[in-house]
């Protein structure tokens, strides 16, 4: 089931499944949470960098992963779901971290706002709250 969901996200983009693109894409759909760069770099040990960052840029490029810029300057990269604005790569969810425990995690919400300013076109809103998660509360 997984293999075939892999074959039908990179199909989806019109290009070729290679091996390394397959586990890195594996691993985001194996994972429940948002991941860090160091995180990726561990579980693809035997993959050089240049080719995970290429692989990554793809996938953003490609509207399969996203981008989370937290406040700190830390960037985490995530899988997008199905809902996801292919169009203009938008997601109707925000990006919550713990102060606690520091994970992060997409919380879906209802009524996701919609922005608009005359003048200026607004191509991506992404949301970051912090607080305490419910694992600590």
């Amino acid at each position: 089931m997984l293999h075939l969901q892999i074959k039908n996200i990179i199909k989806r983009t019109g290009l070729t499944l290679t091996k390394s693109r397959k586990k890195v894409l594996n691993i985001f759909l194996n994972s429940e949470k948002p991941l860090s760069l160091k995180q990726l770099r561990l579980l693809v040990s035997d993959m050089d960098r240049v080719t995970l960052f290429r692989i990554l840029s793809f996938f953003e490029d490609n509207k399969i992963i996203h981008t989370i810029r937290l406040d700190k300057g830390q960037d985490l990269f995530a899988l997008c779901v199905e809902e996801c604005e292919k169009e203009q790569h938008q997601h109707n969810h925000i990006h919550f971290q713990c102060q606690n425990c520091e994970d992060v995690s997409c919380l879906p919400i209802k009524d996701f706002p919609v922005l608009s300013a005359p003048n200026y076109v607004i191509n991506n809103l992404s949301i970051n709250a912090v607080g305490i998660c419910k694992n600590c509360y």
